[in-house]
């Protein structure tokens, strides 16, 4: 028996509206963090940084230089958190891998909801060789290449990228709420303390030979209201309540002035600005930071390869550092 035309028009539109729903549903649930209710927190971080070391440059004929240095600084700052538990954890290295996994993955069930398995998957390799083959076919017949266009572009929206093992599993949408995000914030009480204590030894090339000279960089900085805005707001964490651990982007280097003064053919010049601190030791602490217990206490020695003011010459740099690292996140009220 035939049903009414209004009828089957009014099937027809639910079924749509019910696909719809399901779809809205499924990504609802799987893209927005479930949460889970709590009071606000704060937690203390303190980043404690210690730097040894030797330089030297090497230039042509006389132009040599060699020098020490100790450097370092040590921050406490605050952040705070709405007390709320999510389910993914904005930090993780993987986190945007992980999340177009998931995207797909609510795709597909869209489409097992229509009723359609959807566009074959194949890896960007094969895509390309299928592509490469139907042109071939279509023999420079207009309507068959876009046809073929359109279908390449359906077949790259589900690309296989033979994620390697060991690579980042995806989420599923159905993680139990575990992470907490804190974030800094204006005015929140931190200080920093920045120090620099650096002596350069060398000589230059002149008509009447070799010209010695030494620069003794200084810096024992405590950050201004400035420099403890930035350290304020500049900060984020995310703590996993299961395991204990959190993750960051690293600790901010304190803004920090210092001295300088060169000593040179029985002159002495004097001068103020930046303090002359080494990029590569802070480099590595930000790496060691990106996920660590609560507290702890890393070092390593770190061969340097960037001339940061080292000589007033050009030439081979070379370098060593040896880091100290220590830290702590403390619960506060």
């Amino acid at each position: 028996m035939m049903k009414a035309p209004d009828e089957a028009q009014g099937r027809k539109v639910m079924k749509s509206r019910v696909i719809r729903s399901i779809a809205v549903v499924a990504a609802c649930a799987a893209l927005l963090p479930a949460l889970a209710s709590g009071a606000e927190k704060r937690v203390r971080l303190t980043v404690d940084v210690k730097i040894e070391g030797t330089e030297s440059v090497i230039g042509n004929g006389v132009d040599r230089t060699s020098g020490k240095f100790r450097e370092g600084y040590t921050l406490v700052t605050y952040l705070k958190s709405d007390g709320q538990l999510a389910q993914f954890n904005t930090k993780d290295p993987e986190y945007a891998q992980k999340m177009l996994g998931l995207a797909a993955s609510v795709r597909q069930r869209v489409q097992q909801a229509k009723g359609n398995a959807g566009a074959k998957k194949m890896t960007p390799q094969e895509l390309q060789a299928y592509v490469q083959k139907g042109q071939a076919a279509c023999q420079g017949d207009q309507a068959c290449l876009y046809k073929l266009a359109m279908e390449a572009q359906k077949l790259s929206a589900n690309l296989d990228t033979g994620a390697a093992a060991g690579s980042a599993v995806a989420y599923t949408g159905n993680e139990p709420p575990r992470y907490m995000s804190y974030a800094g914030y204006d005015n929140c009480g931190a200080k920093a303390h920045v120090y620099v204590d650096r002596t350069t030894q060398g000589t230059l090339g002149d008509t009447g030979g070799a010209v010695p000279y030494t620069i003794h960089d200084t810096a024992n900085y405590d950050s201004d209201i400035t420099g403890i805005r930035l350290i304020c707001v500049q900060h984020q964490a995310v703590f996993d309540t299961q395991d204990g651990t959190f993750y960051t982007d690293g600790a901010v280097l304190p803004l920090a002035r210092g001295n300088s003064v060169m000593t040179s053919r029985g002159k002495t010049e004097k001068s103020e600005g930046e303090a002359a601190t080494h990029g590569e030791p802070y480099t590595w602490v930000n790496e060691q930071l990106r996920h660590v217990t609560r507290s702890g206490q890393r070092s390593t020695d770190l061969k340097l390869t960037q001339n940061q003011g080292a000589s007033v010459h050009s030439g081979k740099y070379t370098g060593q550092a040896h880091i100290v690292l220590t830290w702590k996140l403390e619960d506060v009220n």
